[in-house]
């Protein structure tokens, strides 16, 4: 059997197994350039490589990583190229159904930002729409690929009660019973429904990275920095505000790893599309991760980047300053290395999301996730 090297994670000489191939086309998939025939050739070859039995493991995963409407893409790109992906039809078709269901979900979603974004534009109140819905609309080469559930907004702490009030005027009601991550009387979660309809779309606020009250303490991470840098754009014909292009890769990044633990492959997808789009000023970014203290999880997902596609454009010495190289990294690397990515969970009780706690560009925060180990391995048998 042919041996398939570092690209997909694998050692030269190492035997490649049923669910390898699964897995590599799916890091394939992440890496995948529209419109190039070399691309289309290999993801095609590197389709016909999975068995037919891991069908079930590379459904499981491609939904899990929200991959299914990317893949959608690949594919009707890679037909349109002369090299069809043979995977059985059925898998086919689910990422096609799936990938129409989102695209009538996004049409609800702009129909809220359409209201939300005038009407705070219009009070003179900055928000910077985040994650899915601002990277399909402002940096994805075909924006159907990048799904999105609800409206994500970055705003000022100081514009909480009028935006409270703003939205309510607007039609928005709270969503009841979601975690509180602003203070009243804002709300964290705004419901807009349809008219004649039970259908409703939502706004999730954010004054900060949504994430988990230790990495407060884990990092010097700074919600205000970001308006700093950010600045007024129209997205889609709505007037919004938007981060620098350094800022956007640190927080893709930083939720990929806080929040997920890698364990979202169409994350890495994100920063992919970003520095395609954007001119990243890299030495400026490496700058914003030493004065954030956030090297440790910023480095880790440069690095799988470099390792699942050969053309990532990212200076070399860029990678060696933001990669930290303490014990629990190179650890965390064995433990996690890039080919095991796609069957990797976040809540999964395993030695890399163990290791995950020991993460931090401080040695007193490393030493304190050294002191909690016992209680995570505790945790984690009963719910991680």
């Amino acid at each position: 059997m042919p041996t398939k090297h570092a690209r997909g994670g694998l050692k030269p000489g190492a035997q490649m197994h049923a669910d390898d191939r699964a897995d590599t086309f799916l890091l394939d998939a992440v890496a995948y350039r529209y419109g190039e025939a070399v691309r289309a050739s290999r993801i095609a070859e590197s389709a016909s490589d999975v068995d037919v039995r891991e069908t079930g493991r590379l459904e499981e995963n491609a939904a899990y990583h929200e991959m299914e409407s990317l893949l959608h893409t690949v594919a009707v790109d890679c037909s349109a190229s002369g090299f069809p992906l043979t995977l059985p039809p059925q898998l086919l078709e689910r990422w096609s159904r799936v990938h129409a269901r989102e695209m009538a979900r996004t049409a609800l979603i702009h129909y809220g930002a359409l209201k939300a974004l005038g009407a705070l534009d219009r009070a003179g109140i900055r928000a910077i729409p985040l994650k899915g819905f601002y990277l399909a609309s402002a940096t994805f080469e075909r924006k159907g690929a990048r799904t999105f559930k609800d409206l994500d907004l970055l705003v000022e702490r100081s514009s909480l009660a009028a935006l409270n009030d703003v939205l309510l005027a607007a039609g928005f009601t709270p969503a009841p019973g979601r975690p509180a991550f602003v203070p009243a009387p804002a709300c964290t979660v705004y419901s807009l429904p349809v008219e004649g309809s039970e259908t409703a779309m939502e706004i999730d606020i954010h004054v900060g990275m949504h994430w988990p009250e230790e990495y407060e303490r884990r990092t010097a991470f700074r919600a205000e920095d970001l308006w700093a840098e950010a600045a007024p754009v129209e997205l889609e014909g709505m007037p919004s505000w938007a981060m620098s292009p350094e800022h956007l890769v640190i927080t893709t990044l930083l939720d990929a790893a806080v929040n997920h633990r890698y364990a979202r492959l169409i994350k890495f997808r994100d920063v992919l599309e970003i520095t395609r789009r954007h001119e990243v000023d890299w030495e400026a970014l490496e700058g914003w991760c030493r004065r954030w203290k956030v090297c440790s999880f910023v480095g880790p997902g440069l690095r799988y980047l470099a390792e699942m596609n050969e053309g990532f454009s990212i200076p070399a010495g860029t990678l060696a300053s933001v990669l930290p190289s303490y014990a629990a990294m190179k650890a965390f690397h064995r433990a996690l290395p890039v080919q095991a990515l796609p069957g990797h969970r976040s809540r999964s009780y395993t030695p890399a999301n163990l290791l995950f706690f020991m993460l931090s560009d401080t040695p007193l925060a490393r030493a304190r996730g050294l002191a909690y180990m016992p209680l995570h391995m505790y945790k984690g048998r009963r719910r991680f």
